[in-house]
């Protein structure tokens, strides 16, 4: 069997357990260029197919898996041990009623003080163990659910399972690491007579079936954005039977199908829901479509069921242009990589033409059986851009890209660039080892590639352990203007550089594409010489490596002020200053705060 064999055996959904064992076994043995990650698994029942499953998906994604299954029911120990072996991503399943030995049955005769001790000790437990990780970068949670989800909504069993989830969300909250993922969901949709084995499950406190450990591997895939090896930014969407029923061209506006109360415009109606829901969580919603524009701006003005309407789209490509034109033209347009687009389309002539064209654009037919698009657009496209949760900061963006199109339009009335920046009124906030924005660091170092000097992919431990680190400085700061708040858009990370006790090194430098080119990549350097300086550092010294993205910055240093030092042959390139002599580029029009 060849790599490719295995793979196209591992993204069989019906692919029998010994074809999947076999595919693992040829891809372990392959030399193929696969990223490495380990992973620690703690769980209080047997679900030792949860590291099969695991690897089964994350060799989808690129990702080589080493898997550490831990103990039985010992969660500070596997919390411990996983730790200290250096694994990337802890995962950690709570099963409800073996909270106790038939927890769900001993709930309706426990009083509540006894059902609340109980479930204390599991969450006194967890808030332990997650102490003991917070040096492990990723930790995804599960929820817990009934394994009789057919009791009532007040029984003593759901009580006491909402009272046990808020907990894990509490204990969650306190970490900023930690990511829930949602089991209840799963097992709604997948079914409880198919999920659970009570016959291994008394025998071997093993209760689920392989189909749903599969449910459970796919879920913590998509709450790591596919073991980090995605993150979409934008929803292009199509609008003649993807946006609503019918052709706006020959129904006109009254004509098309959009009826939040009879079918099919409730179908498109619903889905539109779905997309607002995004949008208001931090994607960036755009149109491709092939139309008239006025029509299209009569609908989103003045059309009565009409969900989203112009203050949700970020941009609009409305003409009769080909759709893989258009989205070149959008990513132009937003500063981003086609690989951040996801577009939907109801023709598989557009939807086909956008996948030869374009292959780094995630691609999605509107379904045949049009009752099935609300499930694909929750189970398979709203996970691409919310799976795991979103900072604050990220939510909104909208707004700050539309800021984008209006700074183009104002430049236009200025003789230089320098005087358009001035007009600006340009403040960045510096913050130093700031805890309360450990997750929005977190969330732009995954996401940032065109302005990433090293592209060093921290998680929120790693990130907390440097800020920790005597010697190191986490700085992350924030941007405004006269036209929009844009929010945390930088990071900067220096260390004391081990083999040099006179120097400070840069371990990362970073900023969202949505500032660049204000200046603001040059001021914050100020706080950074100013610092080391006053540490009684002499030397600054800090690396290029480039990666398919972020040719932008390959002359970064240079245009800083920093010297070439060295170059190797992979591309990298080594700089360095002499702190009390070097002359930094500079950018007086931006005020530099500390926050």
């Amino acid at each position: 069997m060849s790599d490719a064999d295995a793979l196209a055996t591992l993204g069989r959904a019906d692919a029998p357990m010994v074809e999947v064992l076999q595919a693992l076994k040829v891809l372990d043995g392959s030399t193929a260029g696969f990223r490495t990650l380990r992973v620690g698994i703690a769980a209080n029942v047997t679900v030792d197919l949860l590291g099969t499953y695991l690897r089964r998906h994350a060799y989808a994604a690129g990702v080589r898996l080493q898997v550490d299954k831990g103990n039985y029911d010992d969660l500070v120990g596997d919390a411990q041990t996983h730790a200290a072996a250096g694994v990337d991503l802890l995962v950690i399943l709570p099963f409800f009623d073996n909270l106790q030995p038939g927890w769900e049955t001993q709930l309706e005769t426990l009083d509540a003080d006894a059902r609340a001790a109980a479930q204390a000790d599991y969450l006194n437990r967890l808030e332990l163990a997650l102490q003991a990780a917070e040096a492990v970068p990723q930790v995804l949670l599960f929820t817990g659910h009934l394994m009789n989800p057919a009791v009532g909504a007040r029984s003593p069993q759901q009580v006491a399972l909402d009272a046990f989830n808020d907990g894990l969300a509490d204990a969650a909250a306190r970490h900023p690491q930690v990511k829930r993922v949602e089991t209840a969901g799963l097992l709604a949709r997948f079914g409880a007579r198919h999920a659970f084995d009570a016959r291994f499950y008394f025998r071997g406190k093993a209760p689920y079936t392989a189909g749903f450990v599969d449910q459970l591997a796919q879920a913590a895939a998509a709450a790591t954005r596919r073991f980090g090896t995605q993150f979409h930014k934008v929803l292009a969407l199509d609008c003649d039977n993807s946006l609503w029923g019918g052709i706006v061209g020959e129904d006109g506006p009254d004509g098309i199908k959009l009826d939040r109360y009879s079918y099919p415009g409730n179908i498109f109606w619903t889905v539109q829901q779905q997309f607002k829901a995004l949008e208001a969580g931090g994607a960036l919603l755009c149109l491709n479509s092939k139309n008239n524009p006025a029509d299209v701006d009569e609908v989103l003005a003045n059309h009565p069921h009409m969900v989203l309407r112009d203050a949700q789209l970020v941009a609009k490509k409305v003409n009769w242009t080909d759709k893989p034109s258009n989205l070149r033209a959008l990513a132009a347009e937003l500063n981003l990589g086609l690989d951040s687009f996801v577009f939907i389309d109801d023709s598989a002539f557009e939807v086909e033409a956008v996948r030869e064209q374009l292959p780094q654009v995630r691609v999605f037919q509107v379904p045949k059986a049009l009752q099935d698009y609300p499930a694909l657009v929750r189970d398979e496209i709203a996970p691409l851009f919310t799976a795991g949760g979103v900072s604050a900061e990220s939510k909104g963006k909208t707004q700050q890209y539309r800021a984008l199109a209006q700074a183009a339009e104002a430049r236009a009335g200025f003789a230089n660039q320098e005087d358009y920046l001035r007009s600006l009124g340009l403040t960045v906030t510096l913050q130093r080892d700031a805890q309360a924005q450990l997750a929005r660091i977190t969330e732009l170092m995954a996401k940032s590639n065109q302005f990433n000097l090293t592209t060093e992919r921290l998680q929120a431990g790693d990130v907390a352990a440097l800020m920790a680190r005597p010697g190191a400085t986490v700085y992350s700061f924030s941007v405004s203007d006269r036209l929009a708040e844009h929010g945390l858009t930088g990071v900067l990370i220096t260390e004391d550089d081990a083999d040099d006790a006179g120097a400070v090194r840069v371990h990362s430098f970073l900023m969202s594409c949505r500032v660049i080119g204000r200046g603001i990549e040059f001021a914050v350097w100020r706080a950074v010489v100013a610092d080391a300086l006053a540490r009684g550092k002499q030397r600054l010294k800090a690396a290029y490596r480039p990666t398919a993205k972020n040719a932008q910055v390959a002359d970064f240093y240079d245009r800083l002020g920093l010297s070439l030092s060295s170059a190797a042959g992979d591309g990298t390139r080594f700089y360095r200053a002499e702190l009390a002599t070097v002359q930094l580029a500079e950018s007086a029009w931006v005020e530099l705060r500390n926050g």
